[in-house]
């Protein structure tokens, strides 16, 4: 099955399970921490207390309600059909799921974090690859399947900012991408160190991220709409940088064998790729129209926001416009070196 049949084949499968409004806060679950699937006979490696999700509503998209929580995104079903089209956006345009070599050892058999998973796309494409090991996904919002899965894969509600709720060295391979909206560029310091504590000596780590400053080729509405997420992130404590700043916050905590890679995405020109990629922008356009209105208060109005969409993707169509997305991975120093 091509890329395209596997991505309607995982939503429809996924929406068939979705329980929006349901919390789901416990992980019972069992695992072999070194290689292999899991035992059935040890005890979860996950410590969670019970907790009750909070949401509220905002142009009839749902977010987080949390203090504790500063994600600006919606949590609904929309915006998990939009993630799912933006992983196999990324697999398309990176040519995988990781750069990180770790391939033999998931094929042997490793535990695998997915951290601020979502709804789980890549954690359950990579969990059908890998049956050999063992995925554990956290993401702040219960939105993930809790019946419909692998059953080499587990999920959780964390809140990435809290002690983590794993054991120390207990993960082979961490991933983590796409929270630019979701942690203060000052907390980023706690968020690595708090992953590298359950991360195994000689284990490896992978972030993926987007730059706004490294958007190419805009417009002058495009850089008008770019402008704006600039003061959104910047309001928030937000780096919209976060991509080019992936390999120095890595060596400043300590790891080794750092290397990145980048993708310029193509937005709305350049074929199904192009295409996928501007699906996921206009979604994530159309889900942040509270924000925009919060700087310039007109997109409030009737079909102003509309029509500023879609002018954005006419510019990026006829100027080629492109964002960069970057990838970077390191290794936890063996013990004796640390």
């Amino acid at each position: 099955m091509g890329c395209f049949g596997v991505l309607r084949t995982f939503t429809r499968d996924l929406k068939k399970n979705r329980k929006e409004d349901n919390a789901k806060n416990n992980m019972s679950t069992t695992s072999d921490i070194t290689s292999g699937p899991p035992a059935t006979d040890t005890p979860s490696p996950v410590q969670i207390s019970q907790s009750t999700q909070s949401n509220r509503y905002e142009n009839g998209r749902r977010f987080n309600d949390d203090e504790n929580v500063v994600y600006i995104l919606p949590n609904d079903a929309q915006d998990d059909d939009r993630l799912h089209i933006q992983h196999w956006a990324l697999k398309l345009g990176f040519g995988s799921n990781f750069d990180a070599p770790v391939e033999q050892t998931l094929k042997d058999g490793t535990n695998v974090l997915d951290s601020a998973c979502g709804p789980g796309t890549w954690m359950l494409d990579m969990a059908t690859m890998f049956p050999n090991s063992k995925f554990y996904g956290t993401d702040v919002s219960s939105r993930f399947p809790d019946q419909i899965k692998p059953k080499n894969s587990e999920f959780c509600v964390h809140n990435i900012m809290d002690d983590p709720p794993f054991e120390k060295d207990y993960f082979g391979y961490i991933h983590q991408r796409l929270v630019i909206a979701g942690i203060k560029k000052n907390d980023w310091p706690k968020v690595i160190e708090n992953l590298k504590l359950t991360l195994k000596p000689g284990g490896w780590i992978e972030l993926t991220e987007i730059s706004f400053v490294q958007m190419n080729n805009l417009g002058p509405i495009t850089e008008s709409g770019n402008n704006i997420t600039f003061k959104v992130l910047a309001a928030g404590g937000m780096d919209p940088d976060l991509g080019s700043n992936l390999m120095q916050m890595l060596s400043d905590a300590g790891f080794i064998n750092i290397q990145k890679r980048t993708f310029d995405a193509p937005l709305n020109h350049g074929g199904k790729i192009g295409e996928l990629f501007w699906n996921d922008f206009e979604e994530l356009m159309k889900s942040t129209k509270s924000a925009y209105a919060s700087v310039h208060p007109e997109f409030e109005e009737p079909g102003v926001h509309e029509k500023f969409i879609k002018d954005v993707g006419e510019e990026c169509k006829l100027n080629k416009t492109t964002v960069q997305w970057t990838r970077a991975f390191a290794q936890k120093p063996a013990e004796n070196s640390i």
